[in-house]
């Protein structure tokens, strides 16, 4: 019998039409590992990095480049220390040999390992200055002299799941924030003469972030519930400023000072050495002029600590049973209330993790450049006006990821 006639294929129902979207600029190769395990900035905001369950790779945030990569093993936490070849490395834990208990210490220059640390227990978070190297586990926090990595002194904390812990970046200053005993409680601690100054009861419930500016003078804190940020004066307590981010409760990722832009390279000697660090020091002096932050709603929000000054007038009240310098007590949340709204904002995804980094733009005086990495891999370049504020003006969009190898 001849064979049947195919049958005309049926239309397919006519679908709306919908706008494309622009598609993102691909870093390197259209193939990138899925997703992020880690992805930080350096301290002065020009480099990034991100660590996936194949490797890292380190970027320069402008102009756009990728710097350094390494895709032998799974990275869980990275940290650059400036622009330097230096980067602390932990272990993803997704196969053997990538323990979340073992950091490494690598020279990305000659991708030589300086040395390597195992702790009892995951490591969490690590920050570092030219000074020493903060290790945060759980229960512990480890302070390590950075030049020999000679363990210095160890701190019992509470749990400390999140592994909130901050240090400044100043010359001559290794002031240090993490959780205290009790929720709410913020830790003052000299990392340089290894001892506590205060704590400092700056939350009702839990703290969900914590951040201290680049000179080491202010700490921002903000709690579960995610509606207020505050900004206290270190090691004094007093509280500067209650800024609100919203009325509705949502989770605040992530907490960033703005950064001051780095000294020019070049050696330099007598009178010019002076002139260079006096200058270094005076700009760092005058950074962390804005703050800004990353939640659940979708909205980084940025606040200018210079054109909102003052709008909190009260001291924090001193009480006893502190550590070592005292400490002190929770202001009136009538204060909290009456917080100061946002100077500028940028819209992202909602219910996207991500870190953010502030920094002067180096093309205009009166602007500010804004950074966002998410763990999505989406990097997003923001122009803020710092006079004026208002939205933030996207100038760059593009997808981040690990090229395979």
């Amino acid at each position: 019998p001849s064979p049947r006639p195919l049958c005309p294929p049926r239309p397919l129902p006519h679908a709306p039409s919908r706008p494309l979207r622009r598609p993102l600029p691909i870093t390197a190769s259209p193939t990138l590992t899925a997703s992020l395990l880690a992805y930080t900035f350096n301290q002065d905001a020009t480099c990034l990095a991100i660590g996936t369950d194949r490797g890292y790779q380190i970027f320069t945030c402008e102009p756009w480049a990728s710097a350094h990569s390494c895709s032998e093993g799974g990275v869980g936490v990275v940290e650059l220390l400036h622009s330097s070849s230096l980067v602390a490395l932990v272990g993803a834990g997704t196969r053997p040999g990538e323990s979340t208990r073992r950091l490494v210490m690598l020279n990305t220059r000659t991708n030589t390992s300086i040395c390597e640390l195992n702790f009892s227990s995951s490591v969490l978070r690590v920050r570092m200055n030219a000074s020493r190297l903060l290790v945060v586990l759980e229960t512990r926090t480890h302070i390590f002299e950075l030049s020999s990595m000679k363990l210095l002194h160890t701190l019992e904390t509470a749990p400390n799941r999140l592994g909130l812990a901050d240090m400044c970046v100043a010359v001559g200053r290794c002031h240090a924030v993490l959780p205290a005993a009790a929720p709410g409680q913020i830790l003052f601690f000299d990392a340089l003469q290894l001892h506590a100054l205060s704590t400092l009861h700056a939350r009702k419930s839990a703290l969900a972030a914590l951040a201290i500016s680049p000179c080491g003078s202010r700490v921002a804190s903000a709690s579960e519930k995610g509606t207020t940020v505050s900004v206290h004066s270190f090691p004094q307590g007093e509280l500067l400023h209650a800024f609100r981010r919203g009325a509705i409760p949502a989770s605040i990722y992530h907490l960033a000072f703005s950064s001051c832009l780095p000294p020019h390279d070049g050696a330099a000697s007598g009178a010019g050495a002076a002139a260079a660090t006096a200058q270094a020091a005076a700009a760092l002096l005058s950074s962390s002029a804005m703050l800004c932050a990353v939640s659940s709603s979708g909205t980084v929000h940025v606040w200018s600590l210079d054109a909102q000054r003052g709008a909190v007038g009260g001291r924090a009240v001193g009480g006893g049973g502190g550590l070592t310098g005292g400490s002190f007590s929770l202001l009136s949340p009538s204060s909290l209330l009456a917080g100061e709204r946002a100077f500028a904002q940028a819209k992202l995804p909602p219910l996207t993790r991500a870190v953010a980094a502030l920094r002067p733009s180096t093309s205009d005086a009166n602007e500010m450049t804004m950074l966002v990495l998410t763990e999505r891999g989406i990097f997003y370049s923001f122009r803020l006006d710092a006079l004026r504020g208002g939205d933030g003006v996207l100038q760059d969009e593009r997808r981040v990821g690990l090229v395979d190898s």
